[in-house]
């Protein structure tokens, strides 16, 4: 009995029609073993030219990002956080993982030979070539495009400073070299949840994409206008990146009699800037950790680390921010100043209000 028209199947090499040769298994796509070579290796030159050299950059400073993460969480106990150090360890895995992907691609194109990469990674060629082909490698580059970075629910521990001030090479003071670091971290963690290419930043910024690369990893020391340039150019908020910019410069607030709201936004700003080093742990899980906080002031925390603007900010009591700042690894002296100017700026209640209440 002939074959049905219904029982024919097109080669996806090909395009002719062909029979299935056994009525059970999976469903061929190619008529011979011909087309299906012939499609492998349309495939291989489709992706041949691939350029991973962006996505090496790109994913490099992820890594960077997350071992300093790393370090930080291991260098103190967390009471809060038990769990913080292995997240963070697990997820610096996943961006190794990806980075020697690209990073091999990269080596090939520089003329490097399968068996020279097999000798470094302990690989054999066989292991590398399935593991590491360029579609293979796409795909994965594919992927980490497709999702954004995750929020972590826990804050980054305190990094260890090491040395005194008088060893570093311009002097600077431990606390400053916190701040520069915290500057580094937020701006690396406003960059990675913006989701946009180095190249993009440098473009909107208009800085150099290597510049921009060294901003987020600490290795320069930047003007305001260049951080100002790369958060705007991130969709954030400058706002919050004043004072952490102010602390590494070792440098005050001017205008201490600047008025309430500008008290307000800069009290907030300095408690949101920490809270964006620290890869801006959930609002209500930090908030509902701190020991000792009256659940009214639980309520403001929360509005101030989850909104643009917290009017009640200035009804925490010192102790509720102190609590806030330890728990995000911030200066207690530096906040302390922002939450005095902001007590001293509050408008005071009318004769009548406090009459009547």
């Amino acid at each position: 009995m002939s074959e049905s028209r219904s029982d024919q199947i097109e080669c996806k090499n090909c395009a002719h029609p062909f029979a299935r040769r056994s009525p059970t298994g999976r469903r061929p796509e190619y008529c011979s073993t011909q087309c299906r070579s012939a499609a492998f290796r349309l495939r291989n030159a489709e992706t041949e030219e691939a350029d991973f050299s962006q996505d090496a950059e790109r994913i490099g400073q992820a890594v960077a990002t997350r071992a300093r993460m790393v370090a930080q969480s291991s260098s103190r106990s967390l009471p809060f956080w038990p769990l913080e150090p292995l997240r963070h360890s697990v997820a610096l895995k996943r961006e190794l993982d990806d980075f020697i992907a690209v990073s091999v691609r990269e080596a090939l194109d520089r003329g490097a030979r399968w068996e020279d990469i097999a000798e470094v990674t302990s690989l054999t060629v066989s292991q590398l070539q399935s593991r590491y082909s360029t579609d293979q490698v796409a795909r994965t580059v594919d992927a980490r495009r497709g999702r954004r970075p995750r929020r972590p629910v826990a804050p980054a521990a305190e990094v260890a400073l090491g040395s005194a001030a008088d060893d570093e090479p311009n002097g600077r003071s431990p606390q400053e070299w916190g701040a520069r670091d915290a500057l580094a971290r937020a701006l690396s963690h406003l960059h990675r949840f913006s989701g946009l290419p180095v190249r993009t930043v440098a473009v909107r910024a208009g800085l150099s994409p290597s510049y921009v690369y060294r901003l987020t990893t600490g290795e320069r020391r930047p003007s305001w206008t260049s951080v100002r340039n790369f958060v705007l150019a991130c969709d954030g908020d400058p706002n919050d990146l004043v004072d952490l910019w102010n602390a590494a410069e070792g440098q005050e607030q001017q205008q201490p009699d600047a008025g309430f709201d500008v008290a307000l936004t800069r009290f907030q700003g300095a408690l949101r800037g920490l809270h964006l080093a620290e890869a801006r742990p959930d609002p209500d899980v930090l908030a509902d950790a701190l020991p000792n906080v009256h659940w009214h002031e639980t309520a403001v925390i929360k509005a101030i680390l989850g909104a643009p603007a917290a009017h009640h900010a200035g009804e925490l009591s010192w102790a509720a921010t102190q609590a806030l700042t330890m728990a995000l690894r911030g200066d207690s002296d530096r906040i302390r100043r922002h939450w005095t100017a902001l007590r001293e700026a509050a408008p005071q209640p009318s004769l009548l209000t406090q009459a009547f209440g």
